[in-house]
Order: C-alpha cells, then structure tokens, then sequence
C-alpha cells in the first residue's frame, strides 16, 4: 500500500488550522514554510534551505535562486517612466476634503430619504428620457459569437463589444492614423476586436492601460502580427499621455473602456481633458459604466453638477449606497443560494435577529424591491450626467444611450462623448 505524502506542520493562525501544502521526503515543512536561514550559513551546494527576500521580509525564497527572485521580485524598486506622475489624474489638487466611506446603513433613514428626494428632483430636471436606446453591432464580433463553443458568459461580453464597437464607427471614432486607448483593459478583449475592426486604416495604433498584470492577455495575440500594440502597466491617476510617444506620434486618440469600475472612469476622464499639448489630438471617447458604489468625491468629475443641484459631499456618499440597489438582483448573495438545507437552518438562526433590522429598515424607508431598485437606477443615472455635463464643459457633444439589452448586463447605459456633431 502506498504511503500517505505528509502535510505540512505549520500552523496558520489565521486560517485556524495547519497547512495543507505537501512536503518533500525527510522534511517537516513545505517550501514557504521552511525556517529561514542566514544566507551566509547556507553552503553553495545546498538547494533545500531558504532565505527571508531582502526586499520584503514577509516572504522566503531558495536560497539559491536568490539573485534570480531579486530580478523579479514584486517588492524591487521598479524604474520610474517619464509618463507617470502620481495623482496627477486624482483630482486632489483641486479638492483639499478627504475622501471618507461610509455603509448606507451608517446613515439615518431621514438622511437617505431627504436625499432620495434630491436625487427625484434632479433626475426629472435632467436626465429623464434623456438616456436613448442605442444597441449596435459590429460584424466581426458578430461572426465570431455563431462559433458554437462559446457559451452564454462569453457572448454577453462579446455581445458588449460588438456593441460599442458598433458605436465607434456610428460616431466616426474610426479612421486612419488613430490611437484607440483601452483604459482599465484587463486581458484586452476589447482591443484585440478594435484591432480586428481596424486592421485595414492605416496607422491604428493600440494603447492598453492596466495596472496590474493579469494572465491570458489577448494583445499577445496581437503582437504577433503587428507592431502598434503597447501595453503600459500604470494606475490611470498617474498617467500623462503627453509623456507618451505613441500618442505624440498620431493624430487622432480615442478613449474606450468596458465596464470600468467606479471611480476609475473618472480618472479616465480627467485623464483624457489632462492632455495639454494633444488636446486637439482627442476626438472623443466611448465609456461603459460599472460599480458606482465605488465612485469617491475626490476623483469624481461632476462634483460641479452636484453642488449646482444642492447635493453635497455627503449627498454623493448616499448617492453612492443607493445605486447597489440598481443591481442587488433578489438581494440573496450567491453562496446563500447555494446552501444546503442544514446551512440554511443554521443560518436563519444565526440572522434572525439581522433581517429583523433590515425588515424594519425597509418599512421605515417605505419602499419594496422595486422601488429601491428604480431608485437605484437613478442614481447611478444622476452620478452618469455629472459625468457628461463635466464632458460637455471640455468642449465635447456628449450622449448616454442603453448600448445593450439590461438582460446581457444590468450595468448597460455608457456615455458617448465626440467631438464631431454626428447623432
């Protein structure tokens, strides 16, 4: 009978239980977890022991992979670009009140009503049928969705490209000697079909934003068969587009993202209206909206369109809470779905008391699902025309259209901002 391989003894005290790594023969710990040693003890032959990393104590490594883990190590100091300036897209210059996060349930429910009331009256003066139905296609995108292994997660987030895609050429974004920068691009998708969709002007150029690194990036597809794609690892708050060669060697630039998350589209935004030398260079952007609960006053660039309304700084806070209920779908989370029975009792005893609260709550607000989740829907409408008045002052036509069907996505309106004078 096979031996049982022995699990590590190392005890993790915030997981409350040992580590369930295995470990190499004669050994009692697995490789993190092995006790350190001073690098000057450890003879040149041994390649079982391991050294604190000296640019970060909270991790180990092999003691003789060292000079190889310090080349990649993520605590190394790494080379300052000449295209990043810290917070220069944060707006904290121009706004000296601290950002601060409070739960909507810190809130008083005469607070949030009063505001609740605001956001009514702002709605009705300004945004109400004001949000137009625009669902296009692209055929690109459209070919690739008839491929039979996709499934239905992958062509809601195909279905969302060909869309905006659909919406750049609508609007004349598209044409020869563009850069189409993709802020927050994660793997890529979306430029890799703007690539696709462009790959016969003369010179498309592809800019990725993304701060961090992730895997599967569908550019190095791209990079296979042209030389226009850059991938720029940098924060949005950061980055200057003047500094960029890529930009000072074209003479056209177009912002897109797809779903950016809270405040990030802000600083997208602030760092599209930034540029200074190539403004005349920007001919308008294509933005989709995602996780307004996450917007913060500092970034926000529609702070003038709230003040002008009578909405403070704590108005946007509620503002900000509301707009969960645009997307709280049936206000279960997902792993209480998933409970089995069991769990369930066990849960219904532990939260009595909880739902009792929140039951309460809702009756003291004087509103059911529906009515919070229109509530919500407005807010993040009112949040998304602070946005566009703030494009419309920096010079450019802008629109908020539906881009596809709430079915696909619940988070379904963008803003389209150009400066060209095309419906």
């Amino acid at each position: 009978m096979e031996k049982p391989q022995k699990i590590c003894k190392f005890f993790v005290t915030r997981k409350k239980r040992n580590c369930r790594m295995y470990v190499k023969e004669g050994e009692e710990y697995c490789g993190e977890h092995l006790k350190p040693k001073d690098i000057q003890e450890i003879p040149e032959e041994d390649k079982k022991s391991r050294v604190v990393c000296p640019l970060d104590r909270t991790h180990t490594c092999y003691a003789h992979k060292l000079n190889k883990h310090l080349k990649i190590c993520n605590a190394r100091q790494s080379k300052v670009e000449p295209y990043i300036e810290k917070g220069i897209n944060s707006g904290k210059f121009e706004d000296s009140v601290e950002d601060s996060f409070k739960f909507l349930s810190t809130y008083s429910v005469s607070d949030i009503l009063e505001t609740i009331k605001k956001v009514n009256k702002v709605y009705e003066d300004h945004v109400n049928n004001q949000i137009t139905d625009k669902i296009l296609s692209e055929k690109n995108v459209e070919d690739e969705m008839t491929k039979p292994e996709y499934g239905d997660k992958t062509k809601k987030h195909l279905k969302q490209a060909s869309s905006i895609l659909g919406l750049l050429f609508n609007y004349d974004l598209v044409k020869p000697n563009t850069c189409y920068i993709e802020f927050g691009a994660g793997r890529g998708q979306l430029t890799y079909w703007i690539s696709k969709s462009t790959e016969n002007l003369e010179g498309t150029c592809l800019l990725l934003v993304e701060r961090a690194s992730p895997k599967h990036k569908r550019d190095n597809k791209l990079a296979k068969t042209t030389e226009v794609v850059q991938r720029i690892r940098a924060d949005i708050s950061d980055l200057v587009l003047d500094k960029l060669e890529v930009i000072n060697k074209t003479t056209n630039v177009v912002g897109v993202t797809k779903h950016l998350c809270g405040e990030a589209t802000d600083l997208a935004i602030r760092c599209l209206t930034n540029v200074k030398e190539n403004q005349n260079k920007v001919q308008g952007a294509i933005m989709t909206f995602c996780c307004h609960h996450r917007c913060r006053w500092t970034s926000y660039v529609g702070k003038d369109f709230f003040m002008k309304n009578e909405l403070t700084k704590e108005d946007f806070e509620i503002v900000c809470g509301l707009t969960s209920w645009a997307t709280c779908g049936s206000g279960i989370s997902r792993e209480k779905r998933n409970m089995t029975k069991k769990e369930k009792d066990n849960e219904i005893k532990d939260t009595e008391v909880k739902e009792e609260i929140k039951i309460t709550r809702d009756v003291e607000l004087g509103l059911n699902r529906e009515e919070k989740e229109c509530v919500g829907r407005k807010s993040k409408n009112v949040l998304n025309w602070g946005r566009l008045e703030h494009m419309q002052e920096k010079g450019y036509n802008c629109y908020l259209h539906h881009y596809i069907d709430k079915s696909i996505s619940l988070e379904n309106v963008c803003i389209v901002a150009c400066k060209n004078n095309k419906l």
